[in-house]
């Protein structure tokens, strides 16, 4: 998948080179080097781009002593998506690296990597030579497209991954052109190589109409006195819209398995896509209503023709990615997308899913009978299980308003692992496993009157000699089978004999009662608060 940071610095022109700071960005992906040495205020009022992993070589000398500025550059590369910056001649041009330099790095992630200090026989041309080399060998051993681009775009802050971005960095790592338009020849977005190209989009329309026969991908035209080679291939975004990728090509190496990684790469990143006057719509309907952005929400909900009134349940399914490549994942999100989406259909439901950071969201019309939206989730779930193994859901009911369900949003996000801790066998979460999560979270974080009390109703149980098979007992029987012996015995492989001996046991060691109801509900509070913090209760 290319080489990273880390393998830079096993080359022989950085071999002596050391991370000062971002330690954290060793593993970013490196696919260009450049050089910065002109530093200018004004270059951050420009309209960012992106940088496709560029390991940047400078030596801050226009600005050795303006340690804020030096600040700025370091957070505006890692904005853009560069790699890692190599800082040369410290100790002659930069006297010193201020260590607000090394704080930003490591607030970042980036890598601050810093060529021996006092030398004046290190050279960008050897960096830049031993890096290119390392890079085209890597390309041509294992050509990984989609993975590389992936790990790109993944490390850009959410508000720079826009299509326009990700076209950039398609279009930099291939060394072409690259368009993207719809059916109709309107100009979508338009990402050129180099960037200082004078072709349009019109004039890729018009070379490509006027030397193609029949369904070619590919054809040969002349531009201003320029052999090219255009590729096209049509292909749909969801359900929404049909589009054709174009890619120009001077240089004769790209191929149509490129173009198939291009589309596959645009259909695993494309969120809800509709054009404006702008040609993109950047944010889609999900993101607005989960950032709190009620205009929003209702502008792009009223060009979809969605009634967000008639939405009363939000859904969040958090899948597992663990030890996927950032292609796989993104790849399990949109075939999940797909089958929710599949799935409601078929239950004539309105349904609005779509990924969001790493969940899949969904906003959906629950109809007034309780009993056949549990069929519908248990639907939902079934044919998910029929390919994915490890996930949850949980859903709430939610408002027309954006801000409303942002706040269950957050509130989500910040208590659904602290639910699972909670209830482990647990698939599907509801409002009220949410509340009780954070509300267990609450009473052990203030440890105060609530926490004591709980403390004091397990202390004797946990110095028991049989503690440990009994609390696991009492946990499984509370917190996973819902009170019932036969479930608990079927979990814990024992005979319900035992479960029943085991009951009394604890009830005789805690003088606690199972017959009252408010009794029940505290030990139920209890054993919850141990699960998330057992340290809390060792200490007492």
């Amino acid at each position: 998948m290319g080489i990273t940071v880390a393998d830079c610095l096993k080359l022989p022109s950085l071999r002596n080179c050391r991370v000062l700071a971002g330690e954290r960005g060793l593993g970013n992906m490196v696919n260009n080097v450049s050089v910065l040495e002109v530093y200018d205020i004004s270059l951050f009022d420009l309209e960012p781009t992106v940088n496709s992993g560029d390991l940047t070589l400078t030596s801050f000398q226009g600005i050795a002593d303006d340690y804020e500025l030096q600040c700025r550059h370091i957070e505006q590369m890692h904005s853009i998506g560069d790699a890692a910056v190599v800082l040369y001649y410290v100790g002659l041009f930069l006297k010193e690296i201020h260590p607000s330099l090394i704080e930003t790095a490591d607030r970042l992630g980036f890598p601050l990597l810093v060529m021996p200090e006092k030398r004046l026989d290190c050279f960008y041309r050897e960096v830049l030579y031993d890096v290119y080399k390392a890079i085209f060998y890597a390309r041509n051993k294992e050509k990984d497209l989609i993975n590389s681009i992936a790990a790109l775009f993944s490390r850009l802050p959410e508000d720079r991954k826009n299509v326009p971005n990700l076209l950039r960095l398609i279009s930099d790592s291939l060394k072409c052109t690259v368009l993207l338009s719809d059916t109709v020849m309107n100009n979508v977005c338009l990402s050129k190589w180099p960037a200082s190209n004078n072709i349009t989009a019109a004039d890729i329309h018009r070379l490509y109409e006027e030397t193609r026969s029949a369904d070619e991908s590919d054809v040969e035209a002349v531009w201003q006195g320029r052999k090219l080679r255009i590729f096209r291939l049509p292909f749909t975004v969801f359900e929404y819209r049909n589009f054709s990728i174009y890619a120009i090509d001077e240089s004769g190496a790209l191929t149509i398995d490129d173009m198939h990684d291009i589309i596959e790469l645009l259909e695993i990143f494309s969120k809800l896509w509709n054009l404006d006057a702008d040609n993109i719509l950047a944010n889609s309907l999900i993101p607005s209503i989960l950032e709190g952005d009620s205009e929003k929400m209702h502008q792009i909900s009223a060009r979809l023709g969605i009634d967000m009134r008639s939405i009363n349940t939000s859904i969040f399914l958090r899948p597992s990615f663990e030890g996927m490549e950032p292609q796989e994942k993104l790849r399990l999100q949109r075939n999940m997308v797909q089958q929710i989406k599949a799935c409601s259909e078929d239950w004539g439901k309105t349904v609005i899913v779509d990924t969001y950071e790493s969940l899949i969201v969904g906003f959906i019309m629950y109809s007034s009978a309780a009993s056949a939206d549990k069929e519908y989730m248990q639907d939902v779930m079934k044919h998910l299980d029929t390919r994915y193994a490890d996930y949850t859901v949980a859903f709430f009911p939610c408002d027309n308003k954006a801000e409303e369900t942002r706040r269950t949003y957050l509130l989500y996000s910040e208590t659904i692992p602290l639910a699972i801790c909670i209830f482990p066998k647990k698939r599907l979460f509801s409002y009220a496993d949410i509340l009780f999560a954070h509300q267990c979270e609450t009473v052990c974080r203030e440890n105060g009157e609530e926490l004591r009390i709980c403390c004091n109703i397990l202390k004797p149980l946990l110095e028991d000699g049989d503690s440990e098979a009994l609390f696991e007992t009492l946990s499984v029987f509370y917190l996973d089978t819902d009170c019932d012996v036969k479930g608990t015995a079927a979990q814990l492989y024992v005979h319900r004999n035992t479960i029943q001996y085991r009951l009394s046991k604890i009830r005789s060691i805690t003088n606690f009662r199972t017959d009252d109801i408010l009794s029940n509900n505290l030990m139920y509070r209890t054993v919850a608060c141990y699960r998330i913090h057992p340290e809390l209760f060792r200490d007492v």
